[in-house]
């Protein structure tokens, strides 16, 4: 026999207050009934009994519908649940599950939080300060869609849903105005989470396991190999220029950002018996390995350094590396004193060396571990950037010997 299921909304009137009544839930269930309060309440004009809603098109009583809307939709889930775990269901228990009662009930932003105290102790020690920022910031626009279209702040894991995910998504894109590539991040900081709450027994099926949705990354300027000549050839009166020159050049052939650059120290530089120049060391943003085989500029480069510790943290430390504010500004005037054809800057150095090592050949998978990668998606953006050169330097050689070869007759 099937069972009644039905949720609806009324107002206490005889709890009026300054023309404000509180608006009341019920679940009925087989003929069995569980009331509650929505902890809400609404001007009394506002509300259509016959409709259980709020009446109009005012701001409150479309928010205010929005909420109860969700109340009804969870109180389901919770309904659904129970209706396929237990042969005799009642209003009571469909309550207390949506309640939070009986059974131990996990919510998404309790997980969330979680994860942050957790990097929050992590920093400094296996993940980066702005690592955990960036956690904090999905957080707070988590929190945000949760108050702004579900009307709540927190919502159980067994409640989440692909609508919830699809709906996270949307709104991301279309009301945070969010680039798809961010929007995409923020998707997968969420299955990773329903990840860690199957491993503690939270849920034991990921709700948007098969949500798929695709980065749209920006295009990351890199120099040419003319336009990185003119940097290494260009003539500057000033010393500090000079030095912001040779650590951008080290980049361009290590692969180095600028937070690994200033960590750089002769610790992290090592000979092999065969007499090749390696770094070996850990990225300051990811705290993943990456091993980089130099070759002989960089190495002199290395040595130019040796011993000379103005402008350097420590004299441990392999190059004089200021502020990154700094190094912008100096880099953009010296790639527009060499007539580079895209604005220079520290992290133009290491998108250089991804697609020069790419353009020779250097697979993807040897790439992603130089560049210091977790997963090989970072490094398959720069990838689809060598995709314009491929067709630049074969237009450049058709030039050349397009008319020198024919077939013959």
């Amino acid at each position: 026999m099937r069972s009644t299921f039905r949720v609806l909304f009324y107002t206490k009137n005889q709890a009026i207050k300054n023309g404000r009544v509180p608006v009341m839930g019920r679940i009925t269930v087989n003929g069995t009934t569980a009331s509650f309060s929505c902890k809400r309440d609404v001007p009394i004009a506002l509300w259509d009994a016959k409709g259980n809603c709020a009446k109009g098109k005012s701001e409150e009583a479309r928010r205010l519908n929005r909420e109860l809307e969700n109340i009804k939709a969870q109180i389901g889930k919770h309904y659904q649940y129970l209706s396929d775990h237990d042969s005799y269901l009642t209003a009571k228990k469909v309550y207390d599950r949506y309640n939070g009662f009986g059974e131990e009930i996990h919510s998404l932003m309790e997980i969330f939080n979680i994860q942050i105290r957790d990097y929050k102790r992590q920093i400094g020690k296996t993940k980066a300060q702005s690592t955990y920022r960036g956690l904090v910031d999905e957080y707070k626009c988590l929190s945000c869609y949760l108050k702004d279209k579900l009307g709540t702040e927190d919502i159980p894991l067994m409640s989440l849903d692909m609508d919830f995910i699809k709906n996270y998504y949307s709104w991301m894109l279309s009301v945070r105005g969010l680039a798809k590539s961010t929007a995409f991040e923020r998707v997968n900081t969420l299955k990773w989470l329903m990840y860690l709450a199957m491993d503690e027994g939270w849920i034991h099926k990921h709700p948007f396991k098969k949500f798929v949705c695709k980065p749209e990354y920006k295009k990351r300027p890199f120099l040419s190999e003319e336009d990185l000549q003119r940097v290494i050839s260009v003539k500057l009166s000033y010393r500090r220029q000079q030095a912001i020159r040779d650590m951008f050049v080290f980049m361009c052939f290590s692969g180095l950002a600028h937070a690994d650059l200033k960590e750089l120290s002769y610790r992290n530089v090592h000979t092999d018996s065969d007499g090749n120049t390696w770094l070996v060391g850990n990225r300051v943003k990811t705290k993943a390995p990456y091993v980089v085989k130099l070759i002989p500029i960089v190495v002199e480069l290395i040595e130019k350094y040796r011993g000379v510790n103005e402008f350097k943290v420590s004299p441990d430390r392999v190059f004089p590396v200021g502020e990154i504010g700094s190094m912008e500004d100096s880099l953009k005037r010296i790639g527009e004193k060499a007539g580079c054809s895209v604005r220079v800057s520290p992290h133009v150095g290491r998108h250089t060396f991804a697609t020069l090592a790419l353009s020779k050949g250097m697979p993807l998978e040897t790439l992603q571990k130089v560049l210091g990668h977790k997963t090989i998606i970072s490094t398959q953006v720069y990838a689809e950037l060598i995709n314009p050169k491929i067709g630049e330097d074969t237009d450049r050689m058709r030039e050349k010997i397009g008319g020198m070869f024919r077939l013959a007759n």
